[in-house]
């Protein structure tokens, strides 16, 4: 096992509400620190990136007909390739404890990870079906897994979720980055790139995330 090294937080923003708050004061609350937060906000009126820049955090801004969801966090990526781990989250996930980062970002101390995600628990008031989602894709149990896995899991074996997910930097790179133009799915690509390249993914339950 090796140190998982420096991690950047990067976060796409678009008028998060009153959940944005609840996001930065999560990650206010984190221990260690992450190395750096980028805010990649698309034109928010709701006052969310001025909101992220009084915390201190960098926000860049983008023209909303410029947003897509590959190619804006690949953006990202490359402005923040000196980092070890970059951690992706969205606007309406909310770190479930102070320890949630150090939780997912730990499993980089395994040099064969390329990828990693979070569990992601239904937050309160949250439907049955929301809250059926969230307890069917993220499990209570940890599990790592290698393209040896697609054998008997399919596309289940790159199951990933960029609400919460966190990627080797040089390995991100080496696969090409996250493909630009996609609406969704962008994640999963990722994962499937690097579990062809012999990496391995982990879902890493004791990281959790409040999102649905």
């Amino acid at each position: 096992m090796t140190s998982p090294g420096s991690f950047a937080v990067i976060i796409p923003t678009l008028n998060g509400g009153e959940v944005w708050l609840k996001c930065l004061n999560a990650l206010r609350q984190q221990v260690p620190q992450t190395d750096h937060v980028m805010i990649l906000d698309s034109g928010s009126s709701d006052g969310s990136d001025k909101l992220a820049e009084q915390m201190g955090y960098e926000v860049v801004r983008i023209a909303k007909k410029e947003f897509d969801h590959g190619g804006t966090r690949q953006m990202a990526a490359e402005r923040l390739a000196a980092f070890d781990v970059l951690v992706y989250l969205t606007q309406d996930a909310v770190l479930a404890s102070p320890n949630a980062l150090a939780r997912l970002v730990a499993s980089f101390s395994d040099p064969n990870m390329g990828t990693a995600y979070g569990r992601q628990l239904p937050r309160q008031g949250s439907n049955a079906i929301e809250a059926h989602a969230r307890l069917f894709n993220y499990p209570p149990q940890s599990n790592t897994r290698t393209l040896a896995d697609k054998a008997h899991m399919g596309i289940k074996a790159a199951f990933t979720s960029n609400s919460f997910a966190a990627y080797r930097t040089e390995v991100l790179s080496a696969v090409g980055g996250f493909p630009k133009s996609l609406i969704l799915g962008e994640d999963m690509v990722v994962a499937a790139r690097m579990l062809q390249a012999g990496w391995a993914v982990a879902y890493v339950a004791e990281a959790q995330v409040w999102h649905s």
